[in-house]
């Protein structure tokens, strides 16, 4: 009962630790049913929560319309984080519907808001284009008050170089678009790493009157960066327009409302955007928490023993015989999934799921370390 109890308080302390050290406001890897719509019928014309998923209708005229479908092929993308995780999410080219997912905070002024995942374009063509993602301002499903939209179009006339993006810090103004002649342009039918830096800027002023012109919110994009931890000196794109509204501002009333509130996904007009599947969100407030380098949990030291995971979810221990005889791997609902002896150093972990677990070993000395299965 004691061992049962500690072992309890162990996991407790480290998950907390897991979570302190992510500060995630959102992370989602679709690891639902495959086949299922991300919100299931019937679906009403206004808010629709879906209580497994987590996911809710945006009010609008066609909201009724299933639009998103959970795909049993999750995303994959050498060296991020989420990549391979669960399953993932495809439009499935129906027009009209909009879904939101809210983070766990509010982002405010003077803060920024951090967006990654991995998306992969149908080679399809769509003229003009228009946005499919955004930051959703307030949590009301009836609000139609969202910023840092993404837009893509795709010419397959052009092949690997068929996808061309789109940012816009908010409604209205004018979107920054890749270069028409000279890009950067994006290979349709591959998987591509994105991330979007949303700074909330702060309150210019005492009244909505006093904001005009002075708008400070900045949108950045940055596609396929390296997956090293570091963030790159320069976006993809980048739009800031000071006579634009920013989402945190004054209300024409005086009141102060808005901010990254949470992540919005659209299904423009039927031919307006592509096909679009989408995997492996992170949400957060550095660069670092969203794109942290792999290897930090997948190689580490403690309590003198090492361990290393190869692509096969092979797990390597560097251990003395004497010291550490025996191994359990725990899964994050403290359910042991993996046990056995260390006889030849290597514990075969390809029946498990991608995720992060906890290396128990035992023996003359008992030690525990975090670890990721890829």
């Amino acid at each position: 009962m004691k061992k049962t109890t500690f072992f309890a308080l162990f996991l407790s302390v480290l998950l907390s630790t897991v979570s302190s050290n992510a500060q995630l406001l959102l992370e989602e890897n679709f690891d639902y049913e495959a086949g299922r719509p991300l919100i299931l019928d019937p679906i009403n014309s206004s808010d629709n929560y879906d209580g497994v998923t987590g996911w809710s209708t945006q009010s609008n005229s066609t909201s009724a319309t299933n639009c998103f479908d959970i795909t049993s092929a999750p995303l994959n993308y050498a060296g991020y984080i989420n990549t391979g995780i669960g399953n993932a999410l495809k439009y499935n080219g129906q027009a009209g519907q909009g879904v939101f997912k809210l983070f766990s905070k509010n982002v405010r002024n003077d803060s920024t808001v951090y967006i990654s995942f991995l998306i992969n374009f149908p080679a399809e063509a769509v003229s003009g284009g228009d946005y499919f993602l955004g930051i959703k301002m307030e949590p009301s499903a009836t609000s139609t008050n969202w910023g840092g939209r993404l837009y893509a179009s795709v010419n397959p006339d052009y092949p690997n170089e068929e996808v061309t993006l789109g940012i816009n810090k908010m409604s209205g103004g004018t979107t920054t678009w890749a270069n028409a002649s000279t890009g950067p342009f994006f290979q349709a039918n591959k998987t591509h790493l994105m991330v979007i830096k949303y700074h909330v800027g702060v309150l210019n002023g005492e009244s909505s009157t006093d904001e005009v012109g002075k708008f400070d919110d900045v949108m950045e994009l940055f596609v396929n960066p390296s997956t090293t931890g570091v963030e790159p000196a320069t976006a993809t794109l980048r739009h800031t327009n000071p006579a634009q509204n920013d989402l945190y501002r004054y209300t024409s009333s005086g009141l102060i409302f808005g901010g990254a509130r949470g992540l919005y996904l659209r299904t423009p007009a039927l031919g307006n955007a592509p096909a679009y599947t989408i995997d492996g969100i992170r949400v957060g407030l550095t660069w670092a928490e969203v794109m942290p380098v792999p290897s930090a949990l997948k190689n580490a030291t403690a309590d003198n023993f090492s361990f290393k995971v190869d692509a096969n979810k092979q797990i390597t221990v560097f251990a003395s015989d004497k010291t550490y005889n025996e191994f359990n791997l725990i899964n994050l609902s403290g359910q042991r999934v993996l046990s056995g002896n260390l006889n030849n150093k290597i514990i075969n972990a390809a029946t498990l799921k991608s995720g992060v677990y906890v290396l128990n070993l035992s023996g003359s000395q008992n030690a525990s370390a975090k670890i990721i299965i890829p």
